[in-house]
């Protein structure tokens, strides 16, 4: 029993950690000190700017602009306006929502400067777009970005800008970027045109502001080239951070844009945020001032704000530097190092498995170290195919809506979570159940370095996901096997923060690709097994295989029940319409 009692409670720990670690800060009221980001002060802005639908060439869009000339003229700012022709394809997509010809239809994007004292000092830009898709009020797409630059404005005092401030409010992203690609001079393609803005030759850092829903923490999930001194400002200046470089190379391998990418072409640096919880409100008619998250609005723009004030008071812009690999430790604070320290990382691991293998050589066989390994592989295959298969029988396996999916994630995330424990369990009592303690736990330690090692040739930028638990894993590890009476209490402690740092990795991969690939988040399997190895008593066969089999059962519900269930009232009016 105490056995149970030691594993139930590290779980509990980690559980509760992990949840608390992916909530977005308490909401600050509009009566907070004026140097402080106020999510109640932005929302004032939000029910003027997400009243109605406002798409490219509207009535409802013109309104919203007003509004906004308005509040930039309050706050100091000389305001003028951007206005281009919608090009073919954005005019087109325009026509296919409405069913009225948009070739008249011109986009008109805000530029807002409030002079610093040195206004030949490269300028800081805050940026989002004003414009929604048909259909949908943006209430998280794009106002809260849009209120959030107005907000971190009014906390910054013009008296202590060391240089300009500019607000770059741009129109038709929705339709493909056009404001901000006529803005920086960058084609569809990311080919320079030779038509910038004269401004967009001074701006020395972008910071965008966007959502791909409507609650959740804040991610900065995009960076500049050569981000190295920026990350670097980031890790010293931003409060309650969330931010990885995963997050920043997988977006450079998806087909995504937002408008920070003229930005990136045009070799500026700066950061990307947005929120990608309560992925229902993405783009959808439900995204109202009442339904987005007061707290995701609050971490969004005091990060922001953290930035721009830094930035926009510094006597010099942190300058290139070569990138780094970084992630935010539990929202606590940021780890920032230069990519050849996650060598080090993998030598300091190799050699406390060393430690332990060479303490405990008398418990272990070359043969039982590989069948150990193999159970961590048998587990991530299990944990992948069941994710894959489920996946179809939920509604992958026909044609889908793509945002009737996004409305699905959080049960598509629980059934993620049991399809990872079914996988474990049948790993447990099939496979593992046969190897002695040692064998598993170095053999797992091995397979994970491995891992670690391949993930450092292929994408160096992950490797925090698993060399971080791993250092943590095999550390306890080393502990137990040179002082035996170290054990549960050490690896409790390397599993009770570890389990909860990868359990954000699968949060955020599964809002990032799960309506597509939650197969992803098998790729964490070994690393939990790993850390939870020790900790696991001896598992009754039949039992754990009737569990197992009960956890598949309820999968299974959520699948059919996600399956079976009416499209989503969030879909958007346009979805069937390009």
């Amino acid at each position: 029993m105490k056995h149970w009692l030691t594993l139930a409670l590290t779980i509990g720990l980690a559980l509760l950690l992990g949840v608390t670690a992916a909530q977005p800060p308490a909401p600050l009221p509009a009566t907070a000190p004026a140097t402080e980001f106020s999510a109640a002060r932005a929302m004032a802005d939000i029910r003027v700017i997400a009243t109605w639908p406002h798409p490219t060439g509207s009535a409802a869009d013109a309104a919203v602009r007003a509004h906004l000339v308005a509040r930039l003229v309050a706050l100091g700012f000389t305001v003028r306006s951007l206005v281009v022709p919608l090009p073919p394809r954005p005019a087109e997509r325009l026509t296919n929502w409405s069913g009225t010809s948009s070739k008249d239809i011109v986009a008109t994007s805000l530029v807002a400067v409030r002079a610093g004292r040195d206004s030949t000092a490269p300028a800081v830009a805050l940026m989002a777009h004003h414009d929604s898709v048909w259909g949908s009020p943006g209430a998280a797409d794009d106002a809260m970005g849009v209120a959030s630059t107005l907000e971190i404005a009014r906390a910054i005092p013009r008296a202590t800008q060391a240089r300009d401030l500019v607000i770059l409010l741009t129109d038709a992203e929705e339709l493909g970027l056009v404001g901000a690609r006529a803005f920086f001079g960058r084609g569809a393609k990311g080919q320079a045109l030779g038509t910038a803005d004269p401004l967009a030759a001074r701006i020395g850092v972008v910071i965008d502001m966007e959502s791909r829903g409507g609650g959740g923490r804040a991610m900065m999930f995009e960076t500049g080239r050569d981000n190295g001194a920026m990350v670097d400002l980031f890790a010293r200046v931003v409060h309650d951070p969330a931010a990885t470089s995963l997050a920043v190379k997988i977006y450079e391998l998806l087909p995504n844009s937002t408008d920070f990418t003229p930005v990136k072409q045009s070799g500026i640096p700066g950061f990307n945020f947005a929120m990608t919880g309560r992925a229902d409100l993405y783009h959808s008619p439900l995204s109202k001032p009442d339904a987005i998250s007061a707290a995701s609005l609050q971490h969004m723009g005091g990060q922001a704000l953290d930035l721009t004030r830094a930035l926009v008071t510094a006597p010099q812009l942190p300058g290139k530097a070569p990138d780094q690999i970084f992630s935010d430790v539990l929202g606590q604070s940021v780890i920032a190092y230069p990519v050849g320290v996650g060598w080090g990382l993998i030598i300091a691991i190799a050699g406390l498995i060393a430690v332990a293998a060479v303490w405990q050589r008398r418990q272990w066989r070359l043969r039982g170290l590989l069948a150990g390994a193999i159970d961590g592989l048998v587990a991530a295959l299990k944990a992948g195919v069941l994710l894959y298969g489920f996946n179809l029988l939920s509604g992958a396996d026909k044609k889908s809506n793509y945002y009737d999916r996004l409305a699905a994630l959080p049960r598509l995330e629980g059934q993620a979570l049991l399809l990872v424990i079914a996988g474990i369990l049948l790993t447990l009592v099939l496979v593992a159940s046969r190897r002695g303690r040692w064998h598993g736990w170095l053999g797992l330690a091995l397979l994970n370095l491995l891992l670690v090692v391949v993930i450092e040739i292929l994408l160096p930028a992950a490797g925090p996901v698993l060399a971080w638990p791993l250092l943590l894993a095999v550390a306890a590890m080393a502990s137990v096997a040179v002082w035996p009476r170290s054990a549960p209490v050490m690896p409790m402690l390397a599993a009770i923060p570890s389990l909860a740092f990868i359990g954000g990795f699968g949060h955020f991969s599964l809002l990032a690709v799960g309506a597509g690939l939650p197969s992803a988040v098998a790729a964490f399997v070994p690393m939990a097994l790993l850390l939870l190895w020790p900790l696991i008593p001896p598992l009754p066969r039949r039992g754990t295989l009737i569990a197992a089999g009960l956890v598949l059962l309820l999968a299974g519900s959520i699948a059919l029940w996600v399956r079976l269930d009416p499209m989503a009232p969030s879909v958007p009016p346009y979805a069937d319409k390009g």
